[in-house]
């Protein structure tokens, strides 16, 4: 499948863009960010011999993910700890960045690997009722994108990797402002200072460090689809 002109993705990107900010919509869109998270913080823990108990996903966008780290070895359990604390608040975003991507270079097997992995891993752990009319309604979105490939299907994906990093980026502004006002909330991070005994805007610090090493690492393909994107941004509204 040849690129979508970057006006066409750019569009999309803007519309998804939105979406997060929209009332009604914008529940949607965090419920799809929320799979992604939790997932995420699933993920990181299987390689190590962590298992997988169960994920919940709540009508209010919020969700709840259960790991059992019993079986990883001692040396690695605190670092195991660590990424799986970071994963939640990092998935949406790098989901975001791989979907904007393959709508970019307009390939549907990048997003399709992206929305398979999170959709069959949501479908497998999630145990309650509105999760999963929420995750069969992803997984749909997946197969659609899987097996009618399209033009279509591409600028759907770029709206939704749009959606993934807005979201993601909000979610981290509203930590940053509990953190700043010292509200008395239950993040990820809180969560690790409850534990590990360091303050948790020291996690907040340290898990910004860490994606941005990843993302310095990841500068080449990144900017070319930032410059992609700038420019069909550009034609749009010189439209």
């Amino acid at each position: 499948m040849t690129a979508l002109p970057a006006s066409a993705v750019s569009g999309a990107l803007l519309i998804g863009a939105v979406l997060p900010l929209l009332p009604f919509l914008g529940r949607i869109a965090r419920l799809a960010a929320t799979i992604a998270h939790e997932v995420g913080h699933c993920v990181v823990v299987v390689p190590f011999g962590g298992r997988i108990r169960r994920i919940d996903l709540h009508a209010d966008g919020s969700g709840e993910a259960w790991v059992s780290l019993g079986r990883v070895p001692g040396a690695v359990r605190w670092l195991v700890r660590v990424l799986n604390l970071f994963a939640g608040y990092s998935a949406p975003l790098w989901a975001g960045a791989l979907l904007v991507t393959g709508a970019v270079v307009g390939t549907p097997w990048l997003p399709v690997v992206v929305l398979g992995v999170v959709g069959l891993v949501a479908l497998a752990f999630v145990r309650n009722w509105f999760g999963l009319l929420v995750v069969v309604g992803f997984d749909a979105l997946a197969l659609w994108v899987a097996l009618r490939p399209s033009g279509l299907t591409l600028l759907v994906v770029a709206a939704l990797g749009a959606a993934f990093l807005v979201d993601g980026l909000r979610s981290l502004l509203q930590v940053l402002r509990w953190l700043l006002t010292g509200a008395r909330v239950q993040t990820d991070f809180h969560i690790a200072a409850a534990e590990m005994r360091l303050p948790a805007v020291v996690w907040f610090v340290l898990f910004l460090g860490v994606n941005g090493v990843a993302v310095w690492a990841a500068r080449g393909p990144l900017l070319a689809v930032w410059d992609t994107v700038v420019v069909g941004v550009r034609a749009v509204v010189g439209a």
